[in-house]
Order: C-alpha cells, then structure tokens, then sequence
C-alpha cells in the first residue's frame, strides 16, 4: 500500500459523496475521485492515479450498482474495497458478501466508524503482500509482491516476471530486495531472485518455476533451500 492512500468513492448522492470525502480529507487520506455510476467509477480505476481503496454506495440508481464495481474490482484491480448502504435486509447482504468486501458500513456512520474500518483494512492489507509502483508509458501500474515470480538482473535494469506478464525497471537487484523488503522474494544468485511461493522444485545447482531452470549459487544455497522447506510446511 501506498504512503499516501488514496481513495475512490462511488456515491451517486452528491451531498452523502462531499460528507464522505471531507470525513476522509479530516481524518488526513487522500480522495483520488468521486464517481457517481458504474461507468465513472471504471474511468477512475483504469486511470493513471493510484487507487489504494473504493468505498461502494450498493444501490447507485441505475442498472448496475455498487456490486457490479465491486465485481470489476476483483476482476481488475485488486484492491479492498468498502460497501456503504443505508439497507440492511438479508437478501442485500447476502448479495454483496458474494463478493468478499473488505467491509460492510451502514449508513448513517460516524467519522471515527470510518477511520477504525479504514486503518483496521489497512493494517489486514499491508500483511498480505506489498506492492510497487512501475510506469508503464504514460500509465503507473500497481505489482503485488505475490505476483512476482522471478527477478532477473541485467546490468542497471531489473526484470520483473509476474503471473500474467514481465515488466522493465530500472534499479539494481540488491536495492530492489532492500527497498521491497517481502521476505518471500530471496535472492538465489547475482542476477537472479525469485519467489520462493512459486518455486516447485530445487537442488544443490539450480530450482524451478514452472518448467524453467533458474541458477543457483554456492553463496545463496543453503538460504534458498531452508526458504523453500519453511514455505512448503
């Protein structure tokens, strides 16, 4: 999660949305936009700016609500988010838990209701994995520490393998594992780090992610291999 943490909020009552965003403005966040439908709230989410958290008004007015944002979110972007409904009936409840809210906030709330559902996510959020921020063009695309499967080192530029693609950095190994401090990423040689979750197999000369070989050092061995026998308990 970001220093600055950004939130989007999704309300189409303009009055409830300027309450939300002065709670938040107060409590010292910062408030990345506000989107009145489905269709707003997917501009701001694919956007450029960082998103760190979405609060969801349910019912928006419209054909596709707060749950089908929610949907989009889990699909696309990976980030916690926030119901905020004024109903309170089974059947809505049990609709919105189908899709694993961070929380679920009844309105009318407090602004210290706010702060302790925010910071409590927050705090859940920065257990589960840290992430990093790549420029992609003109785009800043968010990495989770779990997805990253390898690292590779070539001279001043890192390669960073993830599940679905690789991205380009430009950074040094040793700074990287410094500044992003996930002690499921180790290092196993000079230009090479991985995932320790991701990796099936390993001996004394080298280890596997999926059916790819990966080097691995004298000086880096008995780490590697005491790491891959913690992760597989």
């Amino acid at each position: 999660m970001s220093k600055e943490f950004n939130i989007l909020i999704v309300e189409d009552e303009l009055l409830i949305a300027e309450m939300i965003k002065e709670m938040l403005l107060e409590l010292k966040y910062r408030v990345a936009a506000i989107a009145k439908n489905h269709e707003e709230a997917n501009i701001h989410l694919s956007g450029p700016q960082q998103i760190d958290m979405a609060i969801l008004d349910i019912n928006l007015g419209e054909k596709r609500n707060g749950i089908d944002v929610a949907r989009d979110i889990q699909a696309k972007y990976k980030i916690p988010y926030i119901y905020l409904t004024s109903y309170s009936d089974p059947q809505t409840i049990n609709k919105a838990a189908t899709t694993t809210p961070a929380a679920y906030l009844l309105k009318p709330f407090a602004k210290n209701d706010l702060y302790a559902t925010i910071e409590m996510i927050k705090a859940r959020e920065s257990q589960k994995s840290l992430s990093i921020i790549v420029k992609e063009g003109d785009l800043s695309v968010k990495i989770e520490s779990k997805d990253i499967l390898h690292i590779k080192s070539d001279n001043n530029y890192l390669e960073l393998v993830t599940t679905d693609r690789k991205y380009v950095v430009r950074n040094s190994l040793e700074k990287f594992l410094v500044e992003f401090p996930d002690p499921n990423l180790i290092r196993i040689h000079r230009s090479y780090a991985v995932n320790i979750l991701s990796v099936a197999a390993i001996n004394g000369q080298y280890l596997m992610i999926g059916n790819e070989k990966f080097p691995l050092s004298r000086k880096y061995k008995d780490d590697a291999i005491s790491h891959f026998s913690k992760a597989d308990r």
